[in-house]
């Protein structure tokens, strides 16, 4: 741009002509190129060098036809250059303008599609957590149920025929037990499914199971006469709290076996609904190879803080374990 406007000057110098005034459609053009490609504080910076250069070549070649009025001459070279220059600067600086806001936009746009994306894979993330833990969950209590009756099953068969066959039994009703669960898992991705969650009351029939199974478990409900205890919470923390006694109660299957165990429901708290399970110490002796995976801890740990509850477990003075899970009641389903 500062070229095509300063070579005029030699021209108009060497030989002045009434045609010099074509020399500003390359400047007029070089101008609006600049604005174009350029910031506007560097285009106006370089575009007072060229109204210099343009009224310096327009009074050198009036000046050279023999032009006497020298003020008069000087004001019309200046407004000349400024009409040459400003001119093609405005619509160019729109347009830059306007292409800048499209590629803010479009960069805008770019980072919310992002963002959306690492949302998407976020959410896509805490879903299949929450398949393993609950696909965990199920594969843990009843299958661990199964191998031990399997395993009484195998001692039973010559010494207590009719016991082996009651095992047998159990074993098809649990694996029964254990395909419900998985296909009510799996009915909570379809939209249509209105299959129903497992709630408190459920963890009366979770107890019966346990001393089918041989186990001793007792249940407790407080106050007494509580019909409902689950009443003031929602779907999913009901959920969490039947996870919580149905995990603990594996666990010590699996961790404590002989040992009796007692759940304890209590929704005498005006806040919250306290879960307890505890156990004694096992009666058997514990093979330590049989260790979990520690998914368990976690997912009750986890189910508790998602429904705004907490989650506190430990050894027992008399060499048990106790497991507590606190669940705050739901205020918008009344008061106690």
């Amino acid at each position: 741009m500062l070229i095509v406007s300063a070579l005029p000057l030699a021209l108009a110098a060497l030989a002045p002509n009434s045609a010099f005034t074509v020399t500003i459609i390359p400047v007029t053009a070089s101008v609006f190129l600049a604005g174009l490609h350029f910031t506007l504080t560097r285009t106006i910076r370089w575009s007072i060098a060229v109204v210099t250069c343009v009224a310096l070549g327009q009074l050198i070649n009036r000046l050279g036809l023999g032009d006497d009025e020298v003020l008069q001459t000087v004001v019309a070279a200046l407004a000349q250059a400024l009409v040459v220059v400003i001119g093609p600067l405005l619509p160019a600086c729109v347009l830059s303008s306007h292409r800048a806001a499209t590629s803010a936009q479009r960069e805008m746009l770019n980072a919310l599609a992002r963002e959306r994306e690492a949302q998407i894979s976020e959410a896509i993330a805490h879903e299949r957590s929450t398949m393993a833990r609950e696909l965990h969950d199920i594969a843990a209590h009843h299958l661990s149920g199964i191998s031990l009756m399997a395993a009484s099953i195998a001692r039973q068969c010559e010494s207590h025929p009719e016991a082996a066959k009651d095992g047998a039994l159990e074993i098809r009703q649990q694996s029964r037990a254990v395909l419900h669960d998985l296909r009510q898992l799996v009915g909570l991705l379809r939209e249509d499914d209105d299959q129903q969650i497992k709630t408190l009351a459920s963890i009366e029939r979770l107890v019966d199971t346990a001393n089918r199974n041989g186990r001793r478990v007792d249940l407790t409900v407080l106050p007494d006469g509580e019909r409902d205890p689950g009443r003031l919470l929602s779907p999913l923390a009901q959920l969490a709290g039947y996870r919580m006694v149905q995990e603990s109660l594996t666990n010590v299957g699996r961790h404590a076996p002989g040992a009796d165990s007692t759940v304890i429901v209590d929704a005498g708290d005006s806040d919250a609904l306290h879960l307890t399970v505890r156990n004694t110490s096992p009666t058997q002796r514990h093979d330590s190879g049989a260790g979990g995976s520690g998914l368990g801890i976690l997912g009750m740990s986890e189910r508790a803080a998602l429904v705004g509850g907490s989650l506190d477990f430990g050894p027992t003075d008399d060499n048990g374990w106790v497991t507590h899970m606190r669940i705050p009641f739901d205020p918008d389903r009344g008061n106690r």
